[in-house]
């Protein structure tokens, strides 16, 4: 089995996202929001289908597996907490958290995401 690559996950928090917002997920979409060719979506699509995580319906939707979204809602985590702790606690402008956290939630350990959660959940209940 391939390993999935930081391309593979951004590909799956869009597909978390959209399916969040429109309930259906299909691939001109993902090309939309992603900024590349319906063709690029479709071989992104090939390997995470390869790798278990999204199948195609009936209708040409894009659906995530278990295993999938499980992956995708850890990206999404991870890039949530980034982006908050770059904002609210380095006072970072919205637009070079959002632009930055998309970029470090790849490659930092879960050792620190878990201490930037507990430090945000210490700073919500002081």
């Amino acid at each position: 089995m391939r390993q999935i690559h930081e391309s593979g996950e951004n590909y799956l928090e869009v597909i978390l996202e959209i399916e969040r917002e429109a309930g259906v997920v299909r691939s001109v979409e993902i090309a939309r929001r992603v900024g590349v060719s319906r063709a690029s979506v479709s071989k992104a699509l090939g390997v995470l289908r390869d790798l278990g995580l999204v199948e195609p319906s009936y209708y040409g939707d894009v659906v995530l597996t278990e295993a999938g979204r499980a992956r995708a809602q850890r990206v999404r985590r991870r890039h949530d907490l980034l982006s908050r702790y770059l904002r609210d606690v380095l006072g970072v402008s919205d637009e070079t958290a959002e632009t930055d956290a998309c970029r470090i939630e790849h490659v930092v350990s879960d050792e620190l995401i878990e201490i930037i959660a507990a430090y945000l959940q210490q700073e919500d209940n002081p």
